[in-house]
């Protein structure tokens, strides 16, 4: 007697192995961190935090950044501002957030600057994974238009016997400068440089430290007035102010931005976040975008690792060698 497909045990015995592995193999295109996962990234919204205030450099790499992944990655990015504490606050709500690739945060020169100036600073080096430096920035020293002075020469001689309200989003920079040019004055600290361009214009503070392309605008318009860079040398906008680096040589900060993810990010997700944010950096439109707004290009904008890493170690000898308070 021949037996039937039905009653064939051998055949069942394969039918049930098959439906086991047909289970296994959909269950794990669920499990996260499948591949399929990966490539499915991202498929909900992706929220950029920028540790700043709206309208300054910050807030506007963080947006540009969110506009051009929106439209490579067919997804929605966008900006929740988180200012306070020099940054610090917007670091540390994305220190901790879930290493999905679902919150990313403009990472800027001030937080890592705050790794080695604050005692806790709520977050580390180790928390984060650099994905693309996407600009940087010259730092000026604008004034109000009435200040009885316009160079760093007459505001060395003016500080010595006069007293004056400086505003920061990095006090401890100010410290740098006050040390380096054995001068006094008060620095209030700012949430964001679009806040202290407001100042400036309003009267409320004397100087403030600001990125060239937050102050352009009003300098053009008479409004504000620039008496020195803090770079090494002078400003490509700017060729006729001084920078604090001629009078004092090795005396240098900077601004830099670029987009991190929380450590842990799986590296699929950190390397599709990384070919198209150095795609965006690196592309003709968005280099007229910062050129137009003042800001210069990055040179290498896959390696923001390196950049992160230079600033750390350089606050970190000057916390040393200036004695500069830790906060």
């Amino acid at each position: 007697m021949t037996h039937g497909q039905g009653s064939n045990p051998s055949l069942n015995l394969t039918r049930r192995q098959f439906g086991l592995g047909a289970g296994v193999a959909v269950g794990s295109l669920l499990l996260p961190g499948a591949g399929f996962a990966d490539e499915a990234y991202p498929n909900r919204t992706v929220t950029i935090v920028a540790p700043a205030a709206a309208g300054g450099p910050t807030d506007i790499i963080g947006r540009t950044s969110a506009q051009r992944l929106t439209d490579r990655l067919k997804q929605n990015f966008i900006v929740e501002n988180k200012g306070g504490a020099a940054g610090n606050l917007g670091a540390q709500v994305v220190s901790k957030a879930a290493p999905d690739g679902y919150t990313l945060m403009v990472f800027l020169a001030p937080l890592a600057q705050n790794i080695a100036i604050f005692k806790q600073p709520g977050f580390a080096i180790e928390d984060f994974t650099p994905l693309a430096h996407m600009a940087s920035v010259d730092l000026v020293m604008a004034a109000r238009k009435d200040l009885p002075c316009n160079t760093l020469d007459e505001f060395l001689v003016y500080a010595k016997t006069n007293k004056i309200s400086c505003g920061s989003q990095s006090p401890p920079q100010m410290e740098y400068l006050k040390r380096t040019t054995k001068i006094d004055f008060t620095v209030a600290p700012y949430k964001g440089s679009s806040l202290i361009v407001n100042d400036l214009v309003g009267g409320n503070i004397d100087i403030g430290l600001a990125p060239y392309s937050d102050i352009a605008q009003q300098l053009a318009a008479g409004n504000l007035k620039v008496l020195f860079t803090n770079g090494p040398k002078r400003v490509r906008q700017l060729p006729n102010v001084q920078a604090v680096g001629e009078r004092f040589p090795g005396f240098y900060f900077w601004s830099w931005y670029g987009i991190a993810a929380p450590a842990k990010t799986p590296e699929p997700i950190v390397q599709k976040l990384r070919k198209e944010l150095v795609d965006v950096a690196k592309s003709p439109d968005f280099l007229a975008f910062l050129d137009k707004l003042g800001l210069a290009p990055a040179d290498n904008p896959e390696k923001f690792n390196e950049v992160i890493n230079a600033e750390v170690a350089q606050w970190k000898r000057l916390v040393t060698e200036l004695s500069l308070p830790q906060l």
